[in-house]
């Protein structure tokens, strides 16, 4: 018994302790609140100048308005961070949900295109710091309007440069914009060094409960179990079952991916939160769709997937474009004779790997502030995606990255080069990288140098940026070494004419008449630029480049195409009569119907090559004709050619002029 008093008498401690950390917290927030809105009503200014003050505040609450607009709907970033990896053509998903061509949504979790899954949760700090940048690029818009002021004999000097600070909280965003603001009204003057707002909003509320849905959506990827139960229960999508029939089944993937479409649009639009203001501990039907995460009654939440937006899905086993059903009985005959004495078996097993988008919206119902961002929903052989851990970039997770770059101790020279005439760059942006969290170090100097101090980091990289020049990178371990040198690769504008090339004689054309496409990328720094045949400029950079073309054209008349068929083995997972799972390889006959085609690839290559564009001025890409395909086999043979065209007599490299 004593024991136990002992141990509820540490559980009372415990539950004082916490109250205690929890009112502490809450009394310096309110303040930290209240110190703010001390000194912004300390600003007083001569009643005759209030009218223009007044006005700057008034302008400055609407760009700041306009910026939390902004924000929200873009996923918490004014600028959306570039692509880490470069998409290929054919590659629908990049870092961003774009929405109706409208404007750009980022994603927070999403996969690469070289399958690397990637997340980019922006933290408080960072929103405020961009708000802050669009306020200081934004606020001269209020000079123009300034002016009525002039006309009614007020002199305002205008700041040559401001810095705004922002605080977002979770009711309001506290706004500080610091500058040398001076207002005179014939022998009355005032200097304003600070102008300072409180906007209303829900910002930090709605970032706090959308860091939640992402963390509650990692934990258990409910997306992902639920688009698993979507392909499970509707018929119309072939999943898994066996079926007491003679009867075998076909689907066309088409069909099956536009009617999946139709179903995540219609399912994932029913998901909702907990409110626990609402009628949600009344047990209903819709209880399936509800994710155990309580929101307040004043924010409105939208789970969201439209049948424009992209949706990759891959099946095997197929047959052609068709998805066909094994038939039991003919899988294991030697129980056939058997069952084929009282019915007929088919046994469908598929294995999918999807990937599409969702779009998560949260609206506070009363300003009508709307903070949205994407995520992408993965499913690998039929099972989710795997937990990829906490949130790193959340405000809660950012503690290494600040003790990373608070701890700048070992100095370091940087220096930075062109790297084709080995001039010094100043004016470079230096960055340094260690594991996953990137700190900024400085700008290189007139002489192309940086001498400052660097976090302690073994094999961090180095990172270069300036504008017209592609990204250098080196390999540095600041422990050990005290200097290095980092290459800068500078783009060059070039004029572009793309021209076809006959490979049977040699002959030269424009491609007017055709459709044109070229890939290039510079295997010695990642950079990628695609072209077609319209374009007239390409921005290119010294190296090795790895290029892939290809010529279509769409044909007068129509192609008539002859029947053909293609043999192809795949290794896929097969259910057992005991359901156990075991592999097998399934080997299919594709057949072609014949039919008509008006646009075919008539010509491509696939070819390294070293370009040096310093100095030059325009660039001529020839992509090789070979023949206009009549049948599937043709079709074949000009792409079966694509990397060996290079080797044909008639073949021609780019051309720099």
């Amino acid at each position: 018994m004593k024991k136990r008093g002992q141990l509820t008498l540490y559980i009372i401690l415990g539950i004082v302790i916490l109250a205690i950390f929890i009112i502490l917290f809450s009394m310096r927030y309110q303040t930290l609140e209240q110190d703010f809105e001390s000194e912004m009503n300390s600003i007083i200014v001569p009643e005759q100048i209030k009218p223009a003050k007044d006005y700057f505040d008034v302008c400055l609450k609407r760009v700041t308005v306009e910026g939390i607009n902004l924000i929200a709907a873009q996923g918490g970033y004014i600028n959306i961070p570039e692509e880490k990896y470069k998409r290929t053509i054919t590659d629908d998903f990049s870092n961003v949900l774009n929405i109706y061509s409208v404007y750009d949504v980022a994603y927070w979790f999403y996969e690469s295109s070289n399958g690397i899954k990637e997340t980019q949760v922006p933290t408080k700090e960072k929103m405020e710091e961009e708000l802050g940048s669009y306020i200081d690029n934004n606020f001269n818009d209020c000079y123009y309007f300034a002016k009525s002021f002039e006309d009614d004999g007020f002199d305002i000097n205008y700041p040559e440069s401001i810095m705004t600070e922002v605080i977002i909280n979770k009711n309001n965003v506290q706004v500080k914009l610091n500058s040398d603001l001076r207002i005179s009204l014939k022998d009355v003057t005032s200097d304003i060094n600070k102008l300072m707002i409180i906007s209303d909003s829900k910002l930090g509320e709605l970032y706090d409960l959308a860091v939640r849905v992402m963390e509650k959506e990692n934990e258990d990827l409910f997306l992902e179990e639920k688009t698993i139960d979507f392909m499970s229960v509707y018929e119309e999508i072939p999943f898994s079952t066996t079926e007491f029939s003679c009867e075998r089944k076909v689907w066309r993937k088409g069909d099956v991916l536009r009617d999946f479409k139709g179903i995540t649009n219609t399912n994932i639009g029913a998901i909702r939160l907990k409110d626990p203001a609402s009628s949600a501990y009344i047990k209903t039907n819709k209880d399936y769709f509800e994710i155990d995460l309580i929101k307040p009654n004043y924010i409105t939440e939208t789970f969201s997937y439209s049948t424009d937006f992209p949706m990759y899905m891959d099946v095997s086993p197929m047959k052609g474009e068709l998805l066909v059903g094994d038939a039991l009985t003919q899988q294991t005959p030697e129980i056939s004779k058997f069952l084929n004495l009282f019915f007929c078996l088919n046994n469908y097993h598929f294995i999918y790997d999807i990937k599409y988008p969702v779009l998560i919206s949260l609206t506070d119902d009363v300003t009508g502030l709307n903070f949205q961002y994407a995520t992408q929903v993965i499913i690998d052989n039929n099972k989710p995606r795997e937990y990829e851990g906490p949130i790193y970039n959340a405000q809660e997770s950012n503690d290494f990255t600040d003790k990373l770059c608070g701890n700048k101790v070992n100095p370091i020279e940087i220096t930075a080069y062109d790297k084709a005439s080995f001039l010094e760059l100043g004016d470079a942006s230096i960055l340094y990288k260690c594991f996953t969290s990137t700190c900024y170090i400085g700008e290189t100097d007139k002489d192309g140098k940086l001498n400052a101090n660097f976090p302690p980091c073994l094999n961090g990289v180095v990172i270069a940026q300036k504008e017209g020049y592609e990204m250098g990178v080196e390999f540095l371990s600041t422990n050990t070494d005290k200097e290095t040198s980092v290459l800068m690769d500078k783009y060059h504008t070039l004029d572009l004419d793309i021209k076809e090339v006959q490979l049977g004689d040699g002959f030269t054309s424009s491609v007017n008449d055709k459709q044109a496409v070229v890939q290039l990328e510079n295997l010695d720094n990642g950079y990628i630029t695609m072209v077609t045949g319209d374009e007239k400029k390409i921005k290119l950079t010294n190296g090795n480049y790895k290029i892939t073309s290809y010529l279509m054209t769409e044909t007068d008349t129509e192609i008539e195409l002859k029947s053909d068929s293609q043999i192809s083995c795949v290794e896929v997972p097969r259910s057992g009569i005991l359901g156990l799972f075991s592999s097998t390889e399934k080997c299919f006959e594709s057949e072609f119907d014949g039919g008509t085609l008006t646009d075919v690839m008539v010509g491509a290559a696939e070819y390294e090559w070293y370009a040096d564009v310093t100095g030059k001025r325009a660039i001529t890409i020839y992509i090789p004709y070979e023949m206009t395909p009549r049948t599937q086999t043709e079709m074949l043979e000009v792409f079966n050619n694509i990397g060996l065209n290079k080797d044909n007599p008639n073949f021609l490299y780019p051309e720099l002029q």
